[in-house]
């Protein structure tokens, strides 16, 4: 029989003083929409379109998902 993920981290919740870190996918997943928001500020700050703005943004985000997902791709993708 085989254990379920969600039964692990259920028990580890359950730990005093067992802290859950953020894995390099957390920190992409909130690194992408901060690119569109700091896009926004400095093209505001500096007078630049907001599509050049976005553009820029958008070229970011690409280069780190084509990180996430094929230079550094999650371990155990594709088991089954």
């Amino acid at each position: 029989m085989t254990r379920s993920d969600d039964s692990i981290t259920r028990r580890q919740e359950n730990r005093p003083g067992l802290t859950r870190s953020l894995s390099r996918y957390d920190l992409l997943l909130a690194f992408m929409p901060t690119v569109f928001l700091v896009s926004i500020v400095v093209g505001n700050l500096l007078s630049i379109g907001v599509q050049t703005a976005f553009t820029g943004a958008s070229l970011v985000g690409v280069i780190a998902l084509v990180d996430a997902l094929f230079l550094h791709p999650p371990e155990g993708a594709g088991r089954a």
